[in-house]
């Protein structure tokens, strides 16, 4: 495991004195800035022991089988298989670095064909049987067989074997030197076979994992409950007694049920609505948000009319203000548009390589070519429900209804219908991502989103010379030569514009005062061990 990049500090604010959230351009603009304290709210203090903790969902529940999940999403069954299975390792949010949980260390041969992965010793699933090489070996080929996940295809591929109770050894089909980026962002739980072996019609509902919190109750689209582990593998952990996150689909409402008492934290999101933020710090809330390379993401459909056209996206891209885009969107006049593909203090930034300008005159002109050429620009905007993207998806359908040769409808989806329509079925022609596409290092994240057929690929993108960077890039270690292969793929991308990415994202989460151990990983899942509340002075 090795030092990897480094991307800003994260910001926690609270409100000094209470202000009014201003009216937003198509449901509203907040021109409030939050004024930070003088000195920020610590929220990596140690925790007290004991205490009853209560966290806001935004996504209801479909499994606690990591082979169900699809998009590791802090927002929904992520977060709560974190506290069933814990990690094997994951990756720091702000460093990139891989950090050992369970697993012990994980290491490539010379040319990164073969990772050994270890295990710690002593550490037992909560049903009492060991959790080892054998455990982590059978979750992968589960998660191949059942073949939902992104990575199940790929699982498919390797060649395993168990070296020794505790080892591990993993070949695969080409060299990889960050192959144990993808292990920690996107395999990092595992769960008990014989759990599943005893039950595997219920054990999505029966989960088993090492973790420190087991599923004590659990009400479909309401809530679930859990109690501490009290065979943990960390001695003095978790902090809290108990943990109950429950579902609150509504962003305002997740703010006012924290700030009234009967809430104490939300599930962090990439979905920054900075309306709702204002909204949070003017009510005395905590505010924890962390800059992320990347933005806010959406996709366009590049394997049929009219996106299979280049022409057709950049003529989006040209017709579009994406700084007003992600003010309206994010409900504040401090968003701004993302300018580049990584953030300035990444070792990838190249300052040279950004976005198109919005320019209406050129976007009327492609608009009126492929009119001519019988390929008008008509097409359907398929929307994830959420004020967020209800007031893009508006915003964009406002402003291309300006020109001509331009169609454009909406139907809006609630969340679980919405993936399986544009992430499973692939019938769409325009639709966000939700939250927000962020990565502190482009292994795994932006391999996944732009190799050809890669697992978060929906667009459908292919660029032989995209694949070649990627692949050279994934072959190697040494910093300016991944950067070298990453300025190829960047040029590529402004060239063929596969999507569109319009605000500039963070990982933030909502809280009150007293909360504090406060973790998560690169993609806001919760790292559950130390999260607990502040001791009374």
């Amino acid at each position: 495991m090795r030092n990897r990049i480094n991307t800003p500090f994260r910001h926690v604010l609270r409100a000094t004195g209470a202000a009014v959230v201003g009216a937003l351009v198509l449901a509203g603009c907040s021109s409030s800035e939050p004024e930070a304290q003088a000195e920020e709210p610590d929220i990596t203090a140690e925790a007290a022991t004991g205490g009853a903790m209560t966290m806001l969902m935004h996504v209801p529940t479909r499994s606690f089988d990591p082979a169900d999940d699809n998009t590791m999403a802090a927002s929904g069954d992520a977060t709560r298989m974190a506290a069933i299975y814990d990690y094997l390792f994951y990756l720091d949010p702000t460093t990139g670095e891989v950090v050992s949980q369970i697993g012990e260390s994980i290491e490539p041969n010379e040319d990164g064909t073969v990772w050994t992965l270890t295990i710690k010793d002593d550490v037992q699933f909560s049903d009492g049987t060991s959790y080892d090489a054998e455990a982590v070996k059978f979750t992968y080929e589960h998660i191949a067989e059942k073949g939902i996940s992104s990575h199940a295809e790929a699982i498919g591929d390797w060649s395993m074997k168990v070296v020794d109770p505790l080892t591990l050894e993993i070949s695969l089909p080409a060299p990889n030197m960050h192959f144990d980026r993808t292990i920690a962002a996107d395999l990092p739980f595992i769960i008990s076979p014989e759990a599943f072996e005893a039950d595997p019609d219920n054990y999505a509902n029966q989960p088993v994992g090492a973790g420190p919190y087991v599923l004590d109750e659990f009400v479909s689209d309401n809530y679930e409950t859990y109690v501490a582990n009290e065979d943990y593998w960390q001695s003095d952990l978790p902090k809290l007694d108990t943990l109950r996150l429950e579902l609150v689909q509504d962003p305002a409402q997740r703010i006012n049920t924290i700030a009234s008492g009967d809430a104490d934290i939300q599930a962090p999101s990439a979905d920054a609505d900075l309306a709702l933020i204002d909204n949070a710090t003017n009510q005395g809330l905590i505010v924890d948000s962390l800059p992320q390379n990347g933005g806010g993401w959406i996709y366009f459909n590049n394997e049929r009319p009219p996106f299979d056209d280049q022409r057709a996206r950049h003529a989006v891209y040209l017709a579009l203000d994406r700084d007003q885009l992600s003010q309206v969107a994010q409900g504040s006049d401090q968003a701004e548009g993302v300018d580049t593909l990584f953030i300035e203090d990444s070792p990838f930034h190249e300052p040279d390589v950004t976005f198109p300008e919005p320019d209406r005159e050129a976007a009327q002109e492609l608009f009126d070519e492929l009119a001519a050429e019988g390929k008008p620009v008509s097409f359907n905007y398929v929307n994830m429900a959420g004020d967020m993207n209800s007031r893009a998806a508006q915003f964009i359908q406002a402003q291309l209804s300006e020109f001509e040769n331009v169609e454009v409808t909406v139907d809006t989806l609630d969340i679980t219908a919405a993936r399986e329509q544009v992430f499973m079925e692939r019938d769409y022609d325009m639709s966000p991502f939700p939250g927000a596409y962020r990565f502190p290092d482009p292994e795994p994240s932006l391999v996944n989103l732009l190799a050809t057929d890669a697992s978060f690929n929906a667009t459908g993108y292919s660029n032989s010379e995209v694949d070649k960077a990627l692949e050279a890039a994934r072959a190697t270690a040494d910093v300016d030569e991944r950067k070298e292969h990453y300025r190829v793929v960047q040029e590529h991308f402004m060239e063929d514009l596969p999507g569109l990415f319009t605000f500039k994202p963070s990982i933030s989460t909502i809280m009150t005062d007293d909360v504090t151990g406060v973790k998560f990983n690169s993609g806001g899942v919760m790292v559950w061990d130390e999260i607990g509340f502040k001791t009374e002075d």
